[in-house]
């Protein structure tokens, strides 16, 4: 016991003193440091814009009702824009997700919501994998090439140069030996992983809360992942130019090469035209219905509000209530495109979450943003939180608008106010449970390969 101790000391020490060490976890570290700072100063200034919101509402507010004095409130309310927000979670400067590229506030009028809400392109989950140099960045892409400089020569260095029949012949315990240069690797690496992380808790200031574990538990998942798929490579008895070679091109396929392609599938398999096309059937709803009677437009209106039926709409002459019932009819020819564009956005999440299945670090970038609710899925809901607002604003505004009143006789500060979705928190094992069976399965073919590559051929050559 005391000479296995002392060797393991010694193969502990040997390790620790390698330059790779050092370099690797000094390097990780640094990476890690800028992307805490990239992800704390983009949501920073994100929380900056969406803490001046009010004010900036107030006053805009205030300028529109001052020069719409003495006019109706159907004239006036064409120009406010009501602001929304999507605060961050406390989580998404740890990984930003899509919040560079998706609004995190929109301005609604009380016109047609369809044509205001689509400003950006709603990308598959896939698409901006390979983004922003943040904390899940470090990990989920540098950290696996840390892993492959610990291991790729663990054996494969000294069969190299002769140490390793030295060692067959010494001694009788040729796994414990492999053991115990893979445990000095495997808890290396997982403290530098805890070290690192622990730094990015510390600088990002985040909730020590669930969801912190739960990133936590996915970075060690997916850590013990690569450390494993590593050890298979070893297992196989081949030459420190092949293991390095192997790991890189299968770190070059499930970080960059698997990603695109699945992006160009789903792209292909799920294509999104309903975002414009929402956009323009709405625009034409509308437009079209100035050439149009009026009482079809009405009756569309009425459908759902049949308490405005008792107000006159002269059918020769402008009036509010008949402009704003155009732009509901617009809205509401455009309902089917809007539905069937939700629906696919889900159906690209869904299937982006199946292709995880096969590639954990698909399957780890979208758990992370999926715990730091900055997903797509994430985005959706605040879309359809400022379609519910914009409703409730509309309603606010009919019964003035309809009764004539004039704009200083409305209180436009009750309006309903946004209230924010807030965090969605969500099960962790759906999505890790893949990673781990992934995991679990490498252990048994690992276990095979060096039985026939190291521990039966070193029984062979001291028989």
């Amino acid at each position: 016991m005391k000479l296995s101790k002392k060797v393991l000391f010694l193969e502990a020490k040997n390790f620790l003193l390698g330059k790779t060490v050092l370099w690797g976890a000094l390097s990780l570290m640094l990476f890690g440091i800028y992307g805490f700072y990239h992800g704390d100063n983009m949501i920073s200034r994100q929380e900056q814009i969406i803490s001046r919101i009010p004010a900036v509402q107030h006053d805009h507010l205030k300028n529109i009702t001052m020069h719409g004095h003495g006019k109706s409130v159907g004239t006036t309310a064409y120009y406010p824009f009501f602001y929304t927000a999507n605060p961050p979670s406390g989580w998404a400067k740890f990984s930003i997700g899509q919040r560079d590229i998706n609004p995190f506030n929109l301005k609604v009028k009380i016109l047609g919501i369809e044509g205001q809400l689509y400003d950006s392109e709603l990308t598959n989950p896939l698409t901006l994998l390979v983004g922003n140099l943040d904390a899940s960045f470090v990990f989920i892409f540098l950290f696996p090439l840390l892993i492959i400089a610990f291991t790729y020569n663990v054996l494969s260095e000294e069969q190299e140069s002769g140490v390793w029949k030295i060692v067959r012949t010494s001694s009788v315990y040729t796994i414990q030996v492999i053991l115990n240069k893979l445990l000095i690797r495997l808890a290396v690496l997982l403290l530098t992983s805890v070290a690192v992380f622990a730094t990015g808790v510390f600088y990002l200031s985040l909730p020590l809360s669930y969801p912190t574990l739960q990133l936590g538990l996915v970075i060690l998942a997916y850590h013990i992942f690569w450390f494993l798929l590593a050890v298979l490579i070893i297992s196989l008895g081949k030459s420190s130019s092949f293991n390095a070679t192997a790991l890189v091109c299968i770190w070059i396929f499930l970080c960059i090469l698997s990603p695109g392609i699945a992006n160009v599938a789903i792209n292909r398999l799920i294509q999104i035209p309903e975002a414009q096309q929402t956009a323009i059937k709405q625009r034409e709803g509308y437009h079209e219905k100035w050439d149009m009677p009026k009482k079809p437009t009405m009756e569309t209106f009425y459908v759902v509000y049949p308490q405005y039926r008792k107000y006159p709409i002269p059918e020769n002459e402008y009036s509010a209530g008949w402009y704003y019932a155009m732009q509901f009819a617009g809205d509401a020819e455009s309902e089917h495109s809007s539905a069937g564009l939700f629906e696919k956005l889900a159906k690209r999440q869904a299937l982006s979450e199946t292709i995880g299945h096969f590639n954990p670090v698909i399957a780890a970038q979208q758990l992370l943003n999926k715990i730091a609710n900055t997903d797509l899925a994430s985005h959706v809901q605040y879309l359809q939180s400022v379609k519910r607002h914009h409703k409730q604003l509309r309603e606010y505004f009919y019964p003035a608008i309809f009764e004539e009143k004039l704009t200083e006789n409305l209180d436009w500060n009750r309006y309903p106010e946004y209230k924010t979705i807030g965090y969605q928190a969500g099960p962790l094992l759906p999505g890790i449970l893949p990673l781990l069976v992934l995991s679990i399965l490498l252990i048994p073919v690992s276990a095979v390969l060096f039985k026939r590559n190291f521990i039966q051929l070193t029984d062979k050559q001291n028989a």
